[in-house]
């Protein structure tokens, strides 16, 4: 028996007889007992742990065979190449659809999946390159883009690694004056594993450099990164056309994803230098698509990035609108109405379809695993992403494996759960904005104000919840000179699902703005409304 039949199958209460999938599920439910949580592959909220997992299984990732995103998502446009940015909110589904997309093209491509923070953010820690001079003034540090040439070849060297893998070096390569001159580098990185490579890379910038950098006490800071920033355009240049010359003798296929692409506030300084290592890191792999295109080559680098990251001052400064609007897809599942039809709950009736059997109908996960859960509620509860559904499923398995449906009191405890884990999340997806300190200080500020505003029914208005903002802000701001103004950062924490607004429109109707629900703006004339499950793991 294959590894999923047990889960498709279900049982008889009274003869716990196995019955084929076949079998109609409209029989009485006094008949049939629906498989107990523990049998369903629900999965995981991050879709990268989720890959891991499948490989220690050896069985397919989930969201590969119940695949599910939006009904508009342009997904044949993603695999013919035309679109190859995705962006969208934390949990939104962005790296399940890189996952897919890679799928699909791995049938005819020859592919690789690269995680942002793992290959590149960290090997440029061990290096100095961000020591290299930079302009302190903030207007100025906005508009260099040093990293721009250091991504692109890093990308340039990992598609003609694939290359080199599936094509051994010939006679092409022997008289191509590139190679001739530049054999010891190219054999290296012909032989060298992807996460040397990246090493052999960041190497190889840092050498040429410093051969650019002469006497740098005569020189100007800015004159130094100039002439760092040619030396390693031309070299990038050179290695690129012996790319392309490579890719066409080989009418090679290649598609490379890029996930993760993010920043961290591990300190002031190091703030802005992985937000311009984002932004350089967007403009590079735009700038490498739109030149393999030029040059008739079939290759395309595919990357995902959190929304939120566009936002930042030195990001949103650059000229990454219109590379984001030209090449990309913003995922979020906010614009649909609430009632049985919203995707999400087709997106998890998915997999326990997958676990079940075919004859699974969606009525029957509703009337079972969905009994007693009322859909509005539901979804006040979550923040609209498939993160937040399939977390609440795996809290359920988790707490009561050896159950279907679960009573009123279960659900509480499974809410309680969800909860916990949810705000771990939301300080996660806070921490590229806010430190460890302001971190710590809003939990502490809302110990206090959470389980006051839920005994006494306290409304905050906009201003009172502002001053007891405005200590955070101070600590996360500290001394940076390039943070968001008190307004933005508090624009941020709406965007996390923090909090959201709510007053009185002019028919004495009751308008409540929050993100997730697809108002880009709150009410700064209205009352403050926390979001539930922040009311949960705090109250």
């Amino acid at each position: 028996m294959e590894p999923n039949e047990k889960a498709k199958t279900w049982r008889r209460r009274r003869k716990h007889s196995r019955l084929s999938s076949k079998v109609p599920l409209n029989t009485s439910m006094s008949v049939i007992q629906f498989p107990r949580l523990s049998d369903i592959r629900i999965g995981q909220p991050d879709a990268n742990v989720e890959y891991i997992n499948s490989i220690r299984s050896r069985e397919r990732p989930i969201y590969i065979d119940s695949f599910f995103t939006l009904p508009q998502f342009p997904l044949e446009d993603f695999i013919s190449g035309q679109n190859f940015l995705i962006y969208g909110q934390k949990g939104t589904g962005k790296t399940a659809a890189l996952r897919y997309i890679q799928d699909v093209l791995g049938k005819t491509h020859s592919t690789e999946f690269i995680i942002f923070k793992r290959a590149f953010l960290e090997e440029s820690d061990l290096l100095d390159i961000t020591k290299i001079p930079l302009a302190v003034d903030e207007e100025e540090l906005k508009g260099i883009r040093h990293y721009h040439h250091a991504i692109k070849r890093i990308l340039i060297m990992i598609i003609l690694k694939k290359v080199f893998n599936s094509f051994a070096l010939d006679g092409g390569d022997q008289s191509d004056s590139f190679y001739a001159e530049n054999r010891t580098f190219v054999d290296r990185v012909r032989s060298a594993a992807l996460g040397d490579l990246i090493q052999l890379g960041f190497d190889s910038i840092k050498t040429i450099i410093d051969s650019a950098q002469v006497d740098i006490g005569k020189l100007t800071g800015e004159t130094v990164l100039a002439n760092s920033a040619k030396a390693l355009k031309r070299n990038n240049d050179d290695l690129l056309s012996y790319l392309v010359r490579r890719l066409r003798r080989k009418e090679a296929k290649i598609a490379i994803f890029v996930d993760e692409i993010h920043f961290a506030y591990r300190s002031e300084e190091s703030l802005q230098q992985d937000a311009m290592l984002v932004r350089d890191c967007l403009l590079a792999i735009h700038a490498l698509s739109d030149r393999f295109v030029e040059e008739g080559v079939d290759v395309r680098i595919y990357a995902a990035v959190r929304a939120e990251y566009l936002e930042h001052p030195i990001i949103s400064s650059a000229d990454i609108n219109h590379t984001v609007e030209s090449i990309g897809y913003q995922l979020s599942w906010s614009n649909f109405p609430v009632n049985l039809e919203h995707p999400l709950l087709h997106l998890i009736y998915q997999r326990f379809k997958l676990s079940i059997g075919e004859a699974f109908r969606f009525g029957d996960f509703l009337s079972v695993y969905m009994r007693g859960v009322d859909i509005d509620e539901f979804m006040n509860r979550t923040w609209s992403k498939p993160r937040d559904f399939i977390r609440f499923f795996k809290c359920a398995k988790d707490l009561y494996p050896n159950l279907s449906a679960l009573n009123r009191s279960q659900l509480n405890t499974v809410w309680r759960r969800y909860a916990q884990e949810a705000w771990n999340e939301i300080k996660s997806s806070a921490s590229p904005f806010m430190n460890g300190s302001s971190i710590a200080a809003l939990e502490s500020v809302f110990r206090d104000v959470v389980p006051n505003a839920i005994s006494s029914r306290h409304k905050h208005s906009y201003e009172e919840f502002s001053g007891i903002m405005r200590p955070i802000y101070d600590i996360a701001r500290g001394n940076n000179k390039a943070f968001y103004d008190f307004d933005h950062f508090l624009d941020l924490l709406y965007i996390l699902g923090i909090f959201g607004t709510r007053k009185q429109d002019e028919n004495q109707l009751m308008v409540i703005q929050s993100y997730h629900r697809g108002n880009r703006s709150y009410q700064r004339d209205g009352e403050i409304v926390f979001h539930p499950t922040v009311l949960k793991a705090f109250g």
